[in-house]
């Protein structure tokens, strides 16, 4: 009995310092190893002192691009406990993509965490305990899915961290930011593994100070940064590592558990888990303000071996995945996007002449982009003309393009310019308004077609409800295949720009992992002008004035390789 009143004394006292504890990133290391446990001990970073750096950085935003399986989830459930715990009335928010795998990481790793620590444990409200919110005295911490906005109101909020920043909704991100205003701490941590250059995590870490955990060589003391391709050698093997293949491991003579970080400078062998490491700022002179850390799984050698690398190589059916989940590195293929050849292959020198058939696309924005297309009996399109005209100009300019291409359909892009919109449908007969829809159909559209009625007040409407995701797949196999040409004219860099901006990725959306198409550098206009111009090709057969049979509507699609 007295053993135990003095264990209780004991924790009581070490709640009183905490409270009167600076709340400042020295103290949350020694909270997470004095009053955190992992397996039955006390938390311990080694294996993982990288965490260190980071857990005590002071920055107000830090932003980790990562490979997987390094710990990093781990440390940040962590740091959400040692914040509410530390400081009273701090309230964090956790998110990850979807709401199933905010409550699961609620009960696999959170709350393991606080039922193993006597602290913690005695400091969680029973009230205020389930999967999605605890209580720590007057701090609360809540878990939420990334995938619709209504999950990100009504909690305020003094630190944020988001997790797989890069399959998670980008807009509904967005919002959980917003609930810092209010905070005088307003933190920020986002992690993920990146996938596509320039996009989610890759993007903030390019624009951050871009810290990276340099090497140092014992032999000749040459301090680098450890990179698969780069310094990672297979004795006997001279080739280049993306070349291994799976056959390669049933010959005796590839001696890839042999592996090992050569030294850029000397070539020895660098002893990885004994190195001297040191995290370096790539661009200190950059305005950058957010700190960034490149964690690769050359940051835990004790647990991660060149040799396990070598193997997991062979491992994934794209190159790609390899890229993002084991070495923690952006990449895109032909599924993600366009390349610059495929676009270059579709542009031609002449105009191909003849009775054809035009339609138009129209992006609606302060600049409005239009796209021309001559359509060919086997639906080929040959875009004919691409520019940009100021809003102010959009309804005269597409009422003259109506009449210079005789045009059979447009396509108009209905947000955000509504009324520009409206005024372009009561000119040009032969024009519908597109929506954008989350479709698990076949349909790569379907049209509203309703005359006005004064005596009911209902108005004349023309709607095109476009399944974007669908479409974008179709246009850019029809673009490989050859079905999509463009006449080389004064716009050919700008409509490859946009082109190349639209990517191909992973994203819960209604909680469902898909591939869905995200831009990012937000120059994608032309390319959403190609896609409406597309839907006009396929809508011919509803013109007015049209006598010839409806054409197809082309509604399933394969990937095909490029020629």
């Amino acid at each position: 009995m007295i053993v135990m009143a003095d264990d209780i004394f004991k924790r009581h006292v070490a709640r009183l310092r905490s409270s009167l504890a600076a709340h400042s990133p020295d103290t949350i290391c020694d909270f997470v190893t004095e009053h955190t446990y992992l397996n039955g001990k006390k938390f311990s970073f080694e294996g993982h002192a990288y965490q260190r750096e980071i857990l005590e950085d002071p920055a107000q935003t830090i932003i980790i691009a990562k490979s997987a399986q390094l710990g990093i989830s781990e440390m940040s459930a962590r740091l959400a406990l040692a914040r509410c715990a530390l400081v009273d009335g701090f309230n964090t928010i956790y998110t990850l993509p979807s709401a199933s795998a905010a409550g699961n990481f609620m009960s696999t790793r959170i709350s393991p965490i606080v039922d193993s620590s006597p602290y913690l444990k005695e400091l969680v409200s029973k009230d205020v305990d389930n999967n999605s919110i605890k209580r720590f005295s007057n701090s609360y911490l809540y878990l939420k899915g990334c995938q619709v906005d209504r999950q990100a109101i009504s909690v305020p909020a003094d630190l944020l961290i988001c997790d797989e920043v890069n399959n998670s909704d980008q807009d509904v991100l967005t919002l959980f930011e917003s609930r810092l205003i209010h905070s005088k701490y307003a933190q920020r941590v986002f992690l993920s593994t990146p996938s596509i250059p320039n996009y989610g995590i890759d993007r903030m870490f390019k624009q951050s100070k871009r810290k990276y955990n340099l090497c140092k060589c014992s032999k000749c003391r040459e301090w680098f940064i450890p990179d698969y391709h780069e310094h990672v050698v297979v004795p006997g093997f001279d080739d280049e590592l993306d070349k291994i293949t799976k056959a390669h491991f049933a010959r005796p003579d590839f001696k890839w558990m042999d592996a090992y970080v050569s030294c850029p400078k000397c070539g020895s062998a660098v002893d990885m888990p004994n190195a001297k490491r040191n995290w370096v700022v790539e661009n200190p002179d950059d305005a950058f303000i957010d700190s960034g850390y490149q964690v690769s799984p050359f940051d835990c050698p004790d647990i991660i071996k060149p040799s396990a690398l070598i193997k997991s190589s062979v491992a994934y059916d794209r190159p790609v995945d390899f890229y993002n989940q084991r070495l923690g590195k952006s990449l895109e293929d032909k599924e993600t996007a366009l390349s610059l050849s495929d676009l270059e292959n579709a542009i031609i020198k002449d105009h191909p002449g003849g009775a054809l058939s035009y339609v138009m696309g129209l992006d609606m924005g302060m600049v409005c982009w239009a796209i021309v297309c001559a359509v060919l009996p086997d639906q080929t399109m040959i875009i004919v003309k691409a520019e940009g005209i100021p809003l102010h100009r959009v309804v005269e300019r597409t009422v003259e393009l109506q009449r210079q291409y005789k045009l059979r359909m447009t396509v108009v892009d209905r947000g955000p310019m509504t009324e520009a919109v409206y005024q372009i449908q009561q000119r040009v007969r032969n024009s519908f308004a597109a929506i954008f829809i989350q479709s698990k159909g076949i349909d790569l559209f379907k049209t509203i077609d309703r005359e006005a009625n004064n005596e009911k007040g209902v108005e004349d409407m023309r709607q095109v409800n476009v399944a974007k995701d669908a479409c974008m797949d179709v246009l850019m196999s029809q673009v490989r295949i050859g079905k999509v040409l463009k006449v080389s004219d004064d716009s050919d860099r700008d409509w490859i720009t946009h082109m190349m901006d639209n990517k191909r990725v992973q994203m819960f959306k209604n909680g469902e992992l898909i591939f869905t198409w995200v831009k990012t550098m937000k120059v994608d206009h032309l390319h959403m002008s190609l896609v409406y111009a597309m839907v006009a090709s396929r809508m011919l057969g509803v013109a007015t004035g049209f006598s010839g049979g409806r054409l197809p509507m082309l509604s399933t699609f394969r990937m095909t390789q490029n020629r």
